[in-house]
């Protein structure tokens, strides 16, 4: 329809509320995003505490995105309505972005339509990177919940981008990982930030990795975590070794992981643009590291949790 050149994206995930706007050509008109809020001490929220602060979240991002010189503009309506593409994929924390979608492509008069949190983070990265028209890549989706190596082919199908998962951890996430051992050191929750913080701060000032944690143990194309958190909370609790120094080796063995599933998965694949995403992927450490290791690894602006991509999915679905 003439003058109607945008798209609204929609994302309610486990810990963010977020809304956007992005325009034919690709271009982020307005973002706006809400972390949920977990009481300190506290390792995460229940699925019905953080679908009721969505809910009172979504009018704010939507005001934020949806200025009335933009809503004369939307095209169509996409929101992320599950975690991963697949038909056995449901949190209920999606429903609440899913019916705020709804409810403005109806008032709207224009298309909705659905796609998955991860498919979400893909594009939100990929499409910002000089990767961009690439139509097979492998991505990271490192984030509070998952950890896992895709292998991304058919980008630009009309039926949907393939997704196939090559590799990741068998138990608890990175991101999992990194909160728990930030709420044992006393952080707030969600942890990544001020443990990043930490560690960025004990590499400048010359502190050496602790060198007492075990080996991140692999089978095949996938790791165990669990043993690790174990290892590095004992060792808070009991006060047996210098924090700074115990974070910097328990960041030293995840980005080491990383390096060696990726260069595995190389070789598996024979694919070589390796794009990295979700909220772990946002470390300015694992960033310095991997990018330092890893030629041809890519991060983003738009890492954590957002609806950038989920516009951009849309954007795709309506014009290309």
């Amino acid at each position: 329809m003439s003058g109607k050149d945008l798209i609204l994206g929609i994302d309610t995930s486990n810990y963010t509320t977020s809304a956007a706007v992005v325009s034919r050509d690709g271009e982020v008109i307005k973002s706006s995003r809400i972390l949920l809020s977990v009481k300190k001490g506290e390792r995460g929220l229940r699925q019905s505490e953080a679908v009721f602060q969505h809910v009172c979240n979504i009018p704010k991002v939507m005001d934020a995105v949806m200025p009335e010189a933009v809503r004369g503009r939307i095209a169509g309506v996409a929101v992320s309505d599950k975690p991963r593409p697949r038909n056995d994929s449901y949190m209920p924390v999606f429903k609440a972005g899913e019916a705020a979608a709804r409810t403005a492509a109806d008032a709207l008069g224009v298309p909705y339509m659905t796609f998955s949190h991860q498919e979400g983070h893909i594009a939100a990265i990929k499409e910002f990177t000089h990767y961009r028209d690439d139509d097979r890549i492998l991505f990271y989706h490192l984030s509070g919940g998952t950890t896992e190596l895709l292998k991304v082919t058919d980008y630009f199908s009309k039926d949907g981008m393939k997704i196939e998962i090559t590799g990741g951890t068998k138990d608890i996430s990175l991101g999992q990982l990194i909160d728990r051992t930030g709420v044992a050191l006393g952080c707030s929750f969600p942890a990544g930030k001020e443990l990043d913080d930490i560690v960025m701060r004990s590499a400048e000032n010359g502190i050496s990795p602790s060198k007492c944690l075990k080996p991140i143990p692999f089978d095949g194309m996938y790791f165990n975590l669990s043993g690790i958190e174990s290892q590095t909370r004992r060792m808070i609790e009991n006060e047996e070794v210098d924090r700074d120094a115990l974070i910097m080796e328990m960041f030293e063995k995840m980005t080491g992981c990383l390096t060696a599933l990726t260069e595995k998965a190389i070789e598996k694949t024979d694919i070589h643009d390796v794009v990295f995403g979700g909220g772990v992927s946002s470390s300015r450490y694992i960033r310095k590291a991997i990018g330092k290791d890893v030629p041809g690894a890519v991060f983003g602006e738009w890492s954590a949790d957002n609806a950038v991509g989920t516009a951009l999915l849309g954007r795709n679905k309506s014009w290309l």
